[in-house]
This record gives C-alpha cells, structure tokens and sequence, in this order.
C-alpha cells in the first residue's frame, strides 16, 4: 500500500485553516466510546479531527446546529474529520463517503492514535461510485466537502451538485471549500515536489512531468502523484460559484484566500490575475426560495 506524506497534507491543510475561522465553538463531548485527543501524535490527524470540524461547526452552526443533525462528509477520505463531528459534536448522523478505499482506514487509524476500540454507533462510512452517494433516498441537515471539488471529473460536476442539492433538506445547508484551486501558484498539487509557482502552466507538460520523475523516486508514489495532477479539474471560484447557483443554492457567505506572489507576466498575458492568485474559495450554501 502506497504511504502517504503526512506531514506535506498537514502544511497544506494549516495554510488554508488559517483565516477561516471567527471564533471559538464549545466543544460537546458525548456518550460515545471512551476516547482521548490526547495521544494525537500525528499532527495532520489532529487537523482533520480537532480543527476542521471546528470550522465546519463555526460557518453552519448560525443556520443549522450540529447537534442532532444529520451530517454528510462528501469525499472523507480516511473519515477522521467525520469522525471528529460524530463524536464531538453530537449530531444524530454523520455519513462519510468516498470513491476510494480509504473509509476502511478509519477504525484502525482511530485506535492507534485515539485508543478508540470501535467506531462510534452515528458515524456510517461508504465507498460508492463515482457520482454517487450510499442511498440516493438520505436526507441531510448539513451537507459538506473539504478539498474534493478539484478532484471532480468536470464532465459530471454538474450532476454532483444537483446530487448534493436533491440530498438537502429544505432547510440544509453545504460547506464546500477548495484549495489549492489550479491556477494559482500551487494548483497544480505538486508544489511540495516542484517548488516553482505556477510551474505546472509556465512549463509544457512533458518537462513538468520530467521535474516530478526527478523530484521523487518512489515510482508509486510518483505515479499516484501524477495521477492526482493530471485528473485535476480547472474549476475557478467564480465558476463554482456559478455552477452552484444554476442548480438552485443561493451563497449565504463566501470566503477567498490569495497568492502572496505576483504572477510572471508571461501568464498574466493569458490569464486573469484574479484567477491566478485565487488560491482558495470557501463557499456556505443553502436552497434558493422558492
């Protein structure tokens, strides 16, 4: 199995984190089994757990309370920040779902790092299709997806979206956030390995990839690194927002982050610069009225 570097997810995640929040959520502790974040010691694992959910809580809890909603996690991955809601935030239900295996990590990376014995009896993990979800049939009070977006075959997002909408209770709200979208200086999701900004549009694609055969040994990993770059969609913050409002959401608060950089001028003969220094888009959605 390909090993993951942790440690690269965990500067990413921090980056983006930062800014989002507005202020400090009471943490619920429930009657779910005894666990403790104490024995956190992998620090991207104490992100998805602790600090992701705590944004999550923030932007949704003025319009929809956590506690005994019923939760989404679109894209979990391994399901540490669903895992976090279930059992800090007393909602009835968190489901996690994913195209990929990584669900089954979950119970196994929880105990070794949270002394969990089992998962917790609101907390329901899927692997499904893509374009799908569990059970076309759920409904949910809270519907959302923490750097999944990009990663969205584009060729069915718009199904996606309206997937997620006919999902939502009248009432309901989505949290999507993006980072880094691909036109900025790390969009490319290489950066860690190629340290130029915006090298993956200033170089042909033959060279860039070359730099990454150079950067990384392991061929796995290179190749799954590759993989990640080259099914990245080019998704843009005004698209989605666009994207979005076409199927019917209204956008109740919106968040951006940008470059720090200026792009070379060889780009922004072609590109927007706003586009290009947009490096991350949080959006919080609800219904439009009828």
């Amino acid at each position: 199995m390909l090993s993951i570097n942790y440690s690269i997810i965990s500067r990413k995640i921090m980056r983006r984190v930062h800014g989002i929040r507005r202020r400090g959520k009471q943490i619920m502790q429930s009657n779910r089994p005894a666990w403790s974040s104490d024995s956190i010691k992998d620090e991207v694992l104490r992100t998805k757990f602790i600090n992701l959910p705590e944004i999550i809580a923030e932007w949704v809890g003025d319009y929809t309370p956590l506690a005994d909603a019923e939760i989404l996690d679109f894209g979990c991955g391994e399901g540490i920040t669903a895992l976090g809601l279930a059992l800090q935030y007393g909602p009835a239900r968190v489901v996690g779902v994913d195209i990929m295996p990584d669900p089954e990590r979950c119970l196994p990376v929880a105990r070794a790092e949270l002394g969990l014995s089992s998962l917790p009896d609101n907390l329901e993990l899927h692997r499904v299709k893509p374009g799908y979800l569990h059970n076309t049939n759920d409904k949910f009070d809270v519907i959302y997806s923490w750097s999944v977006f990009e990663h969205v075959d584009m060729r069915v997002i718009d199904d996606v979206i309206e997937l997620l909408y006919n999902s939502l209770k009248p009432e309901g709200v989505v949290f999507i956030q993006i980072a880094p979208l691909y036109y900025s200086s790390e969009g490319s999701h290489l950066y860690d390995f190629i340290r130029e900004p915006w090298g993956h549009l200033l170089h042909q694609a033959n060279i860039y990839s070359s730099k990454l055969m150079t950067a990384v040994d392991n061929e796995d990993l290179r190749n799954s690194l590759m993989s990640t770059y080259t099914t990245l969609n080019r998704i843009t913050a005004p698209e989605l927002e666009r994207r979005f409002k076409n199927k019917h959401f209204e956008i109740i608060r919106k968040y951006t982050t940008r470059d720090e950089l200026d792009p070379p001028d060889s780009l922004t003969e072609i590109y927007n610069r706003d586009v290009l220094t947009t490096n991350q888009v949080v959006l919080l959605l609800r219904k439009k009225a009828a």
